[in-house]
């Protein structure tokens, strides 16, 4: 049954696990980011303590994230996995 307007489970279950790729590469790349930022200022004469502290909340904050893409994914899965079943 295909209703107007109305996403499949297939199709919302790929538009999730896409989302869920995605968050997880972008907060990858804004890891490395904070990294490179943490060393540079661990090089720096000056030490800015703020920024490192700033830095290692952030980093905090990008495994949070993770974690729930990481759990989006696995709902995804597990969501086809009930459609394979009762497809079956």
């Amino acid at each position: 049954m295909n209703i107007s307007g109305v996403n499949s489970p297939t199709t919302t279950i790929q538009s999730a696990s896409s989302n869920a790729v995605e968050g997880i590469r972008a907060q990858e790349q804004r890891f490395e980011r904070n990294v490179a930022e943490v060393a540079s200022s661990e090089n720096a004469e000056s030490r800015n303590l703020g920024s490192q502290d700033k830095a290692l909340v952030e980093q905090h904050e990008i495994v949070q994230s993770v974690r729930a893409n990481v759990r989006s994914l696995e709902a995804a899965g597990q969501r086809i996995g009930t459609l394979i079943d009762i497809q079956v």
